[in-house]
């Protein structure tokens, strides 16, 4: 059995979510969309169909009652695993009010979709 060496444990969930590459001076360099595999207070694992450039990230979903969520976060890894898919290990790094209404809500809404 492998030992878990993360600091917070990680949620397995299905979120879309849209997101902006930002520079080191926050100007945006690209967008694209992606999906979150898991999600944890102190990151997230997305999905995505094209490697995600950029060292910082605003990422940016809706929730079920249309509310818009947004929070900046550091690429700190991003692997192909295959032709056509990556994936981007990020960390959050916005206000904490911020990062725990967005991780909230991507697990309440994962698990709304999941009962209906």
């Amino acid at each position: 059995m492998e030992k878990e060496n993360r600091k917070h444990k990680r949620v397995a969930t299905s979120n879309p979510v849209s997101y902006t590459c930002l520079d080191a001076d926050d100007r945006p360099i690209a967008e694209g969309m992606a999906v979150t595999v898991n999600v944890s207070q102190g990151g997230a694992l997305l999905e995505s169909s094209r490697e995600i450039q950029g060292e910082y990230l605003l990422l940016i979903t809706i929730d079920i009652n249309g509310n818009v969520l947004q929070t900046k976060a550091k690429v700190v890894r991003c692997e192909a695993v295959g032709s056509s898919k990556f994936l981007t290990g990020i960390q959050f790094i916005g206000p904490a009010e911020e990062i725990t209404r967005m991780i909230k809500n991507l697990i309440l809404d994962f698990h709304r979709r999941r009962v209906k």
